[in-house]
């Protein structure tokens, strides 16, 4: 009898929780609808499985949607969206509007790294890594924005990193990218409290995705005089190691991990403004702020094994 009563309880726990759940994730008992950028694989993936999961209406946007049929699977609503293309993104979002009355939540995942030495980097390259991943965000923000203020309510999630807070060398674009989401979040905040919408920031250390492989295929072949040949090498080979999976190396995090603290953001009555995710994101900018900027820039060249002595060799194992 006495095992019948505990199971009977934690049976309505469940049923509790569930319900809680889903009242969470609807009002007047229509689901929030939530749009998330980049979601063909990494963070923007795991946060369309999570926000589904919750009976979120979800649409999956990704520039390549050819690898999303697992998301469809689940509920996701798939959908193109390059983030470098206006029309794309005006025609995109206006179709979601029609379909829902508007996006509740807009997660502002779509972003790569460029690595490459500032000296051989493109200007091209350097321009394309501003256009995805602050000018496609500003943009895809400002589209879902009107209907946002009209409700007097909506959630801006921009995921942001941990880097936008120091610069590695040889990924000078990728930080500074990282830089200025930080400022236009903040601005955005400032701007769009009084309207109900609450913008939030999410800095997770590292995560186990496919982000640095991409950005190291991307590093620039060297100039013919090869002067950076060296510190490319050990650049590619230690942030390769630092993020294999099988090394589980400290501090870097699951794809997972960060997509439950997005849903968390979310459903928050009153976001933090950064959620930092990680080791990694926590300790790093204390790290930083307690040494010189010479003494950190020692720190950051031993990560890749590189020398710091004046007048030597910048190459040493």
């Amino acid at each position: 009898m006495q095992k019948s009563i505990i199971h009977l309880r934690v049976v309505r726990l469940m049923i509790s929780l569930l319900l809680a759940q889903s009242a969470l994730a609807q009002t007047d008992s229509k689901p929030k609808t939530v749009l998330v950028t980049g979601a063909a694989s990494g963070i923007g993936q795991a946060a369309a499985m999570a926000f589904v999961s919750r009976g979120y209406t979800t649409y999956a946007t990704d520039k390549d949607t050819t690898q999303m049929q697992a998301l469809q699977r689940l509920g996701c609503r798939i959908r193109c969206i390059d983030v470098t293309i206006d029309s794309l993104m005006v025609s995109q979002v206006r179709r979601i509007e029609a379909e829902t009355g508007g996006v509740d939540i807009l997660v502002n995942n779509a972003g790569f790294g460029q690595n490459g030495v500032i000296e051989e980097l493109p200007i091209a390259r350097v321009r394309q890594q501003f256009e995805v991943n602050v000018f496609g965000l500003l943009r895809m923000t400002q589209l879902v924005l009107p209907a946002m203020r009209q409700r007097k309510s909506g959630r801006i999630i921009n995921i942001g990193s941990v880097g936008g807070e120091f610069t590695t060398p040889g990924a000078s674009a990728y930080h500074a990218s990282k830089w200025a989401l930080e400022s236009f979040t903040d601005g955005m905040r400032g701007e769009l409290r009084q309207f109900g919408i609450e913008v939030v920031l999410i800095k997770p250390g590292g995560v186990y995705t496919n982000f640095m492989n991409t950005a190291n295929a991307l590093y620039p072949t060297p100039l013919s005089d090869g002067v950076y040949n060296e510190f490319r090498e050990k650049f590619i080979r230690q942030s390769n190691a630092i993020f294999d999976p099988k090394k589980r190396s400290f501090g870097v995090l699951t794809p997972e991990r960060v997509a439950d603290v997005i849903v968390k953001a979310a459903q928050a009555r009153k976001p933090k403004t950064r959620y930092r995710i990680g080791a990694l994101a926590k300790l790093t900018p204390r790290i930083h702020a307690l040494m010189s900027n010479r003494g950190f820039d020692k720190f950051m060249l031993r990560q890749f094994k590189v020398s710091t002595q004046k007048g030597q060799s910048v190459y040493n194992d």
